[in-house]
Parts: C-alpha cells; sequence; structure tokens
C-alpha cells in the first residue's frame, strides 16, 4: 500500500508516524547487554539468583539463548531452551558452543517428553502466545512439584503501548483511540509481511485480566505477583484503571 491509498483515518493516524522509508524507532526483539541478561528478572523476582542455583531451568521461549547461557553461569545445573524459530535455535547452539557449555545448556523446539523442571521462565513472551492456556497446561506438566515458574511479561494488552507498534508509531495507547484495521493499514507502510490483524502479528491481545482468569483456571497457585506501572507509580496497578497503566507483570506460579 502507498500513502497516497491510505484511509482517511489511515492518513490521521500517519501524522504519529515516523515516515515510511526511515529507520525504526526500535528494532523487534529482546537485545541483551553481556553481564546483564538477568538484570530484569533479578529486579522483579526477590532472590531469583537463588532459586536458580543447583536446579534444572527451562528457559520457554528463549530466543537466541541469551538467557539461557547466563542461567548456566550463574550457577544453574542444568539449563533447557526451548525456542520454536528454528534460526534462533541454530544461532543459540553457536553461542552456547562459543561459550563452553555444551555440557550443561541445551536447546530444543518444544519442552522434552517428561523432563520436569525445578525453575521454569518465561520472560517477555506471554503477551504473544495465542494459545496461552495450552502453553499453561504445557509448562504446569514439565514443572516438578515443588517447582516455581517465573513469568514477567510487557507490555500487557491495554497499556500505553500495548500494541508493539513503537517500531513505527510514537502514539501511546493507539490500540484504543484507532480500530485495528486501520493501525494494520499504516503498518503496511513500514512492514512487508502483509499482517492484517493483531493476532498475524503475534499479539495475543493480553491484558491483565485475560492472564489473571487463565492463571485461575490453570491449576497453578499464585505465590507472588508484581506490577510495574507507568512513572514507577506502582499504585496504580491496585487501581480501578489498573488496565491503562500496568506497563509490566510478573509472577511466580507453584
Amino acid at each position: 500500500m502507498n500513502v497516497k491509498d491510505l484511509s482517511l483515518r489511515g492518513r490521521a493516524l500517519l501524522r504519529f508516524c515516523r515516515p515510511p522509508g526511515t529507520s525504526d524507532y526500535a528494532t523487534s526483539g529482546i537485545h541483551y547487554v553481556a553481564g546483564e541478561e538477568l538484570e530484569r528478572l533479578e529486579e522483579v523476582f526477590p532472590d531469583f539468583l537463588g532459586n536458580i542455583k543447583g536446579r534444572l531451568v527451562i528457559d520457554f521461549g528463549c530466543g537466541e539463548a541469551y538467557q539461557a547461557v547466563a542461567f548456566a553461569r550463574a550457577g544453574a545445573d542444568r539449563v533447557v531452551g526451548v525456542e520454536i524459530d528454528e534460526d534462533r535455535v541454530s544461532r543459540g547452539r553457536r553461542r552456547i558452543a562459543e561459550a563452553g557449555l555444551e555440557g550443561t545448556v541445551s536447546l530444543e523446539r518444544s519442552i522434552p517428553l517428561g523432563l520436569k523442571a525445578d525453575v521454569i521462565v518465561s520472560q517477555n513472551s506471554f503477551e504473544h502466545f495465542l494459545d496461552a492456556e495450552e502453553v499453561l497446561a504445557q509448562l504446569r506438566s514439565a514443572l516438578a512439584p515443588a517447582g516455581k515458574l517465573f513469568v514477567t511479561f510487557a507490555p500487557p494488552w491495554y497499556a500505553p503501548w500495548g500494541a508493539h507498534m513503537g517500531f513505527f508509531c510514537k502514539l501511546p495507547y493507539v490500540q484504543l483511540i484507532f480500530p485495528e484495521r486501520t493501525v494494520m493499514e499504516v503498518r503496511s507502510l513500514f512492514r512487508s509481511d502483509a499482517v492484517r490483524t493483531y493476532r498475524e502479528a503475534g499479539l495475543a491481545q493480553m491484558s491483565i485480566a485475560k492472564f489473571e482468569r487463565l492463571v485461575r483456571t490453570s491449576g497453578f497457585h499464585l505465590a507472588y505477583k508484581r506490577y510495574d506501572s507507568i512513572f514507577q507509580m506502582n499504585w496504580l496497578g491496585r487501581s480501578p484503571a489498573r488496565e491503562l497503566f500496568v506497563n509490566r507483570v510478573s509472577c511466580v506460579l507453584t
């Protein structure tokens, strides 16, 4: 689609976007700084490192194994990374080999049958799980009886940047202001993947209420939760309007 073919709403939204053809505001994916791979996990979960030392850890949605390697270096006894993207698995396996950790860290396309982990970690993935109920069932099956599932993801759907469109759009709450069709229409000027819906873009529209409902029906017990809000005003996470202000959801499930 060309700019001249945009609808009136599309042209209105484009006013809040970078001109087509210029570089992105931010590229997709998680980018780690050496030595800081576990920084966010340590920030949101008390004694996170103490929980993984000497344990069998599953890094669910491990990407290119930056975090899996960091778990091993932090004292995990064994780490199994799970990643569905074949290219990321290949790059991750090279990273593991370069780190000399082939005997401690392995990468798989799915959780190995019968594996029981002491700790499972899911970071910045839950907002993308279109079948989140099934994912939680898989994770529950793979968790040892006394194990812990650490989940942290950002941003939830109704947060300022919940639409994950910041790579081209500088308007917060764009998913609430403009219809999906309009957002996808303008997105097509910046991405050539022919995506037409949020689901096709890999967004599960994971609100806080939806996540809490999934947890309640999953058979897990909520042992800990933390809701980080805009401007570090975390009291907003307890307000009736929390969906609009919580930027990150973190919890421990047992």
